[in-house]
């Protein structure tokens, strides 16, 4: 199985978690005439909630401590519970970077952080919709453009990640690596944000609405 799909896999295999999380809840569909983007101050309260005040921060570092584990990486730090703790530890700093560097550039090139769901129907429509998020976002005046925010912060963190990993992994090599499988779980995230909604019916969670889903 090809790294991305590992990650695919995992994200979905954590849906019922993710599903349950405030932070994995989608906006309703995007309307330009109604579209009200984020003041200075919920971005910051976006950013501190990403960072640690929801379990956003927590979940994501599980799940990318435990895929690093299940396919021992780095290896020099092996697959014992002290290897796991390292991993754990590591992982939540990549995403602590990941999440200020995108909501920082979003903030500063104006773009909206966060995800909108489809306004169409159909399981491989709306997949493609979420997928298709990964590299787009809505900027000033409601204007679809590519994401370089959330790009940016994805091959961010896992760089600087490899930075403290053991000597003979390398920002541009391993680093940029990472960010590759790191781009796939955002993609995966999308999914479990897209059918956030039935995925909460199965589960008998009570929805929110849309406009509280940050």
């Amino acid at each position: 199985m090809i790294p991305n799909l590992r990650v695919l896999s995992l994200a979905l295999m954590l849906a019922p978690c993710l599903a349950a999380a405030q932070s994995f809840t989608a906006n309703g569909p995007f309307e330009t005439g109604h579209f009200a983007p984020l003041n200075g101050h919920q971005r910051w309260l976006r950013w501190a909630s990403e960072d640690g005040g929801s379990a956003d921060l927590h979940l994501q570092s599980f799940a990318s401590a435990a895929y690093l584990q299940a396919i021992a990486d780095p290896a020099a730090w092996n697959r014992s519970t002290g290897g796991f703790v390292r991993r754990l530890g590591s992982s939540y700093g990549a995403n602590i970077v990941q999440n200020s560097v995108h909501d920082s550039l979003s903030a500063a090139e104006g773009t909206d952080p966060r995800y909108f769901s489809c306004a169409c129907s159909g399981f491989f429509h709306r997949s493609g919709h979420a997928l298709r998020m990964t590299f787009f976002t809505y900027g000033r005046g409601g204007r679809e453009t590519i994401d370089i925010p959330q790009l940016a912060g994805a091959y961010g963190g896992s760089m600087m990640e490899a930075m403290w990993w053991p000597h003979h992994y390398t920002a541009l090599v391993q680093g940029v690596q990472t960010g590759h499988i790191e781009v796939g779980f955002v993609g995966a995230v999308h999914l479990v944000q897209e059918f956030s909604p039935e995925l909460k019916r199965l589960l008998h969670l009570r929805p929110r609405t849309a406009n509280q889903a940050p």
